[in-house]
């Protein structure tokens, strides 16, 4: 074959494979661009703004197919009814129907928030809001502001915010409020077409979103005074860039010159607003006040616990039943009790082991609790207690019999690492309460020219936690030291010795702290301050109290970014303090510094602090996402 004839082949070869390429591909066809345009409104039957409605339902149709995005969330109806209208999707429409009476010569507004999307892409409609009046007018009036939490200063996103005609602090338990609205993401709230009035304005956490509030269950915020609307005239300027620019020109002995004859345009624009809304409301919980007993256990055969809903005084008296060498009047010798760093868990360590070794025992206990009418009285109850030691695997059973019992030990946790900070305590804590007298055996060793040398100590209880306790004493920079404890030198009230115990640490030298020195200005009440890290989840370092202005200095503090808040203690109790709806009494203030302190080694760092400001914390979400923006802004560079 020439080779004019075998590039022709090869040629029409080429051609029929990739014929045959093409048919046999069925990709999916390289679309244009993402869509990013949301739904429109094409039809409102009725049209909103409507009057003298009569209907059952309102049909809202649009320009393509959409979804609804955590509808029964977001939709608001205002004013609200016993029963909630329903919200139903059909393909290209929103059908809106109404299961209760509507009032008569009312004004409603139907507030789908950013429900609203398309099929595809889900680009949000944005805000929608239908309104109709069942009388022959529409109201006009609306209210606005922010709701923030008191305690973390960061918005509430989904409280429902209550506005009620009825001002009796009753209304908001008993009644439905007159209009009703829902905070956005920052926490902000309207609600529009209201009637002229005054208002007792609420905010609460509405879980089950009855419209209604629950005391002490159920997070609450309010204004101390009532709300009067208000209307006003306002002006703003607009400027309006001209289209077309005109430019002139003449002759000069340099030449010609130019210069541009257009202007911008300013527009001034005349209107009505309403108001007030800049509305604050300080959200928190109150404190619960129903004292009961949440449950009784027996996690371990020497131990009951016994867990109430609140820190609060409880007169817990338990007396044993059928256990002869128990039964007399006075029990009280029976156990140890040991309470919870809250407060609201009681634990009692039997002593007695003919006692502990009974595997069902039954009790009689005695505690104060709220009755139906929210008074605190003993209440008496009988409970049985079971405890059943865990079987041992058949293998390791037989294993047992066969071979000498293994020893078991106290448990000892030691708060050591390998350096110790010169501010802090060593932290002893037992598996079960101890003879004290066994707190003897603890040693500690100051190492002096390669040479372990005792030193002095001090050993503290925990007040709360019996089974804790400090190895206090005031270190030295740069020292090596030694805690020991002998084996069978401490045992506990069970008969079990410890194991040896041997940890060796060092100091950390002056210069690898630095302090932080806080100056109080325009403090009116004594001042909590509180030293933290972490953004969402605050972890308290350390606390000062001070009765006014001056000076508090944070020390011993290591390398870092710290951040500093404080209470206003208006009743000097030294803690934080919740509000009470029915007694009108809102939550003390808590101000976050918005300030990171970024400490080095060896350096101090001085930081103002005025109690007469107001401050605006940063949201920890939407700075973390700042973050991850500017991270891979940079890493796209």
């Amino acid at each position: 074959m020439n080779r004019f004839y075998w590039n022709g082949f090869c040629f029409v070869a080429i051609i029929v494979a990739l014929i045959i390429y093409a048919c046999a591909n069925r990709g999916y066809p390289q679309g244009g661009l993402k869509d990013e345009t949301p739904p429109k409104v094409v039809k409102e039957v009725p049209e909103s703004y409507s009057t003298n409605f009569k209907g059952k339902q309102i049909d809202i149709y649009f320009d393509e197919y959409i979804q609804l995005k955590e509808i029964a969330n977001k939709f608001v109806m205002s004013p609200p009814a016993k029963k909630k209208a329903k919200v139903s999707l059909r393909g290209k429409y929103v059908r809106v129907t109404f299961q209760d009476t509507l009032k008569p010569n009312t004004t409603y507004t139907l507030d789908f928030a950013d429900a609203i999307v398309d099929n595809n892409e889900g680009n949000p409609l944005g805000f929608y809001r239908y309104v109709f009046s069942t009388g022959p007018q529409l109201d006009s009036m609306e209210l606005g502001g922010q709701v923030i939490d008191m305690e973390t200063q960061l918005p509430v996103l989904g409280a429902t915010v209550m506005f009620y005609e009825n001002h009796a602090d009753s209304a908001a338990i008993l009644d439905l409020p007159s209009y009703v609205a829902r905070t956005d993401s920052a926490g902000m709230f309207r609600v529009t077409n209201i009637k002229n009035a005054d208002y007792r304005v609420l905010a609460i956490d509405d879980a089950n979103r009855d419209n209604k509030f629950l005391p002490t269950e159920e997070k609450v915020g309010f204004i101390d005074s009532l709300i009067r609307t208000i209307s006003f005239p306002k002006t703003i300027y607009d400027t309006i860039h001209p289209d077309t620019t005109v430019v002139e020109g003449r002759r000069t002995k340099k030449g010609m010159e130019f210069r541009v004859l257009s202007r911008d345009t300013i527009i001034r624009r005349d209107f009505t607003a309403f108001g007030p809304t800049n509305l604050f409301i300080p959200m928190f919980n109150e404190e619960k006040v129903q004292l009961y007993m949440v449950d009784e256990l027996r996690k371990e055969r020497e131990r009951l616990d016994f867990i109430f809903s609140l820190p609060a005084e409880n007169q817990l008296s338990v007396r044993l039943l059928g256990v002869h060498l128990l039964d007399k009047a006075n029990q009280d010798d029976w156990y140890i009790e040991e309470r919870s760093a809250g407060r609201d868990t009681i634990q009692m360590w039997i002593k007695d082991s003919l006692v502990y070794k009974i595997d069902s025992l039954v009790a009689e206990v005695s505690y104060l609790r709220t009755d139906s009418l929210g008074k605190r009285t003993m209440f008496t109850d009988t409970t049985k207690f079971f405890y059943k030691d865990k079987p041992l695997p058949r293998g390791k059973r037989n294993k047992e019999k066969d071979s000498i019992p293994e020893i078991k030990f106290m448990e000892i946790k030691a708060g050591l690492g390998a350096t110790v900070d010169l501010n802090r305590s060593i932290t002893l804590e037992f598996d079960r309460p101890i003879f004290e007298e066994g707190l003897k055996s603890i040693k500690l060793s100051e190492k002096v020219d390669s040479v372990w040398v005792p030193t002095d100590f001090n050993v503290k209880h925990d007040s709360l936690k019996i089974r804790r306790y400090y190895v206090e004493k005031q270190w030295k920079p740069e020292t090596e030291y030694q805690l020991s404890i002998d084996s069978m030198g401490i045992y506990s009230i069970y008969g079990l010795y410890n194991n040896k115990l041997e940890k060796s640490f060092k100091t950390k030298a002056i210069e690898d702290y630095g302090n932080i020195i806080v100056n109080v200005q325009e403090a009116t009440t004594p001042i909590i301050l509180q030293l933290y890290q972490g953004d969402k989840e605050i972890k308290i370092l350390e606390e000062r109290t001070i009765k006014g202005n001056g000076k508090v200095v944070f020390d011993y503090l290591n390398e870092g970014t710290y951040m500093i808040r404080a209470i206003l203690d208006r009743n000097g109790n030294g803690k934080w303090d919740t509000g009470n709806y029915l007694k009108h009494l809102q939550p003390e203030e808590v101000k976050y510094l918005p300030v990171e302190i970024k400490l080095k080694k060896n350096f101090d760092v001085e930081q103002d602090f005025d109690m007469s400001k107001t401050y605006k914390r940063e949201d920890p979400s939407k700075k973390k996402n700042t973050e991850k923006d500017n991270k891979r802004n940079r890493t796209n560079r």
